[in-house]
């Protein structure tokens, strides 16, 4: 059988809010894949500033109705205790709310990996996973908050993960 080889670049015209480096992480589960599997990947990475902000909506309409990241974040809570008081007032300003506290340091998380999932590879039923961090002392926590979507960004579920 003959198959020709086809060589292909993606251009990816994007930036996440606060400049950001975000670590693309592609997985495949077939040595080839089709055109219409290109173009997908083209089309979601080109709106990564998009689906980070639908992401972001996500997470906070998750947030009051889901326990598993409230316990997220009363964890940094803890964590912030850590640090000194200069990093916690740039981070959180002084707010008499515990709430208005919750979703302000939700809204800090950060993207900092994005991993696809095109053909379903590790029997993945998402097309993309968004790992968000926060940053403390000027790096990124090893615990994330993953958010699970569709190629058309509809959010499987959220996850704490570490």
């Amino acid at each position: 059988m003959d198959t020709e080889k086809v060589t292909f670049s993606v251009s990816i015209s994007t930036r996440l809010p606060h400049d950001l480096t975000v670590n693309l992480d592609p997985n495949f589960q077939n040595k080839t894949i089709g055109l219409e599997t290109i173009r997908t990947i083209q089309v979601f990475l080109n709106n990564l500033a998009w689906w980070d902000g639908h992401n972001h909506a996500a997470q906070e309409q998750y947030f009051t109705a889901d326990r598993e990241i409230a316990d997220y974040i009363a964890f940094y809570f803890d964590e912030l205790d850590e640090l000194d008081e200069a990093e916690i007032s740039a981070l959180l300003p002084v707010m008499t709310s515990p709430a208005v506290r919750a979703f302000r340091l939700l809204r800090e998380m950060k993207s900092i990996r994005v991993g696809l999932h095109p053909d379903g590879k590790d029997d993945t039923q998402q097309f993309a996973t968004f790992d968000y961090s926060i940053y403390l002392a000027g790096e990124p926590c090893n615990n994330l908050l993953v958010v699970n979507t569709d190629e058309q960004g509809k959010v499987d579920y959220i996850s704490w993960e570490s």
